[in-house]
């Protein structure tokens, strides 16, 4: 019999050693990778070899070294959230992704409603509010502004329902979502779901294929400390068959560099590439999926889970308003804290200070600590908070 030890957290001597690999921590207290995680040290180097190839090689790059690594990038973020071998393709960002999920669908007919909460990313409200044009209808479904009440959103999703986009962390307070149950429900009346993991991956676990999701997406920018300019889209596999983007681009062609007039779509995940991709932030990403992976998620979760719970309660007997879940389960790797009135201007008074982070309008001062942020550095943040 095999008995699962649940992950531990870094220690002292590793929190410190991973310190040196990330810049930023020399000159700041760096307490907002939930927005923009800070740079490994590696980066620059990765960027140079970058141009290196165009330098060397000229065009010659992009058959032999700049594809085949935008398909090992994609397959290594894959691995960071449970997904198959070639279930996964990258792109500039998240919108682009999730246009294209969304222009594969069709809303013509009965099943055209699109169901989501008043907390998701923004962006997904703006996307299916303009697809209201072709046919989809939105069903906006209200939350407290703080977490989705999951039983709720399963009764809003029915035999009407075309897609459901949900995120797995929320952006504004770090509430972790049942993405599965939503999942489940959208399986049995025959809609699908599009999971939002952007807040969820690098610093948790993610497991697409225990989750069931259709389809899963999310970028390098916080967490993974990968920078701006990569997105992730995982497909089930089971659906790769099925369901085609509409908008598509030269890469995600059979043959691409055939130029052929007709379009035969690759096989697989690669037929929702789009155009060209930027080389260079697909090499700057690659440095954070990278370190990701060498601590590991598990890891990471345990680190994060005592730091967050440093924050809870630092926060509370100091008598900040804390708005992110006190309960570490339903809790992912930020705080969120309201300090009335004043705390826009708070945030910037921390930031003056050295102490990074950021204000969320409707939730508060967003508080990111990643694993190689340390307890005195939270302790440090709720001070200045005061």
């Amino acid at each position: 019999m095999t008995v699962e030890h649940p992950a531990q957290p870094l220690s002292d001597a590793e929190v410190a050693a991973w310190r040196t690999r990330f810049p930023i921590l020399e000159r700041c207290t760096y307490l907002i990778n939930n927005s923009l995680g800070a740079m490994p040290a590696s980066v620059p180097d990765s960027l140079a070899e970058f141009a290196r190839l165009w330098a060397t090689k000229g065009v010659e790059a992009w058959t032999a070294d700049w594809l085949p690594e935008l398909r090992s990038v994609a397959d290594l973020l894959g691995s960071l959230i449970g997904a198959p071998a070639g279930s996964v393709v990258v792109h500039q960002n998240v919108a682009t992704l999730t246009a294209m999920v969304a222009g594969a669908l069709d809303f013509s007919g009965s099943r055209n409603t699109v169901v989501l909460t008043d907390v998701e990313w923004p962006n997904h409200g703006y996307l299916f509010t303009e697809y209201q044009r072709f046919g989809a209808k939105l069903d906006v479904v209200p939350t407290d502004g703080l977490s989705i009440d999951v039983d709720r959103l399963l009764e809003a999703i029915d035999e009407h329902t075309a897609l459901v986009p949900v995120s797995h962390v929320l952006f504004r307070t770090s509430s972790i979502t049942d993405v599965a149950a939503v999942a489940a429900r959208a399986r049995e009346v025959g809609a699908l779901c599009l999971v939002d993991g952007y807040h969820a991956t690098g610093h948790m676990p993610v497991d697409v294929v225990a989750l069931d999701a259709d389809f899963y997406v999310g970028g390098s920018v916080k967490w993974l400390c990968g920078g701006p300019g990569v997105g992730y889209l995982y497909v089930r596999p089971s659906l790769l068959g099925t369901i085609r983007p509409r908008d598509v681009g030269w890469l995600g062609h059979a043959r691409p560099f055939g130029f052929e007039t007709d379009w035969a779509a690759a096989e697989g995940a690669l037929g929702w590439l789009g155009g060209t991709p930027s080389m260079p932030a697909l090499y700057s990403a690659r440095e954070g999926y990278k370190t990701i992976a060498e601590v590991g998620p598990a890891r990471i979760r345990a680190t994060s889970e005592r730091l967050t719970a440093r924050l809870v309660e630092g926060g509370l007997e100091r008598g900040l308003d804390v708005r992110s879940p006190l309960d570490p389960a339903r809790r992912a790797g930020a705080v969120t804290f309201d300090l009335g009135p004043d705390t826009e201007a708070a945030s910037r008074r921390l930031i003056d200070q050295g102490v990074i982070v950021d204000y969320r309008p409707g939730a508060g001062i967003r508080v990111g600590a990643h694993f190689f942020n340390t307890l005195a550095e939270c302790d440090h943040a709720l001070d200045a908070m005061r």
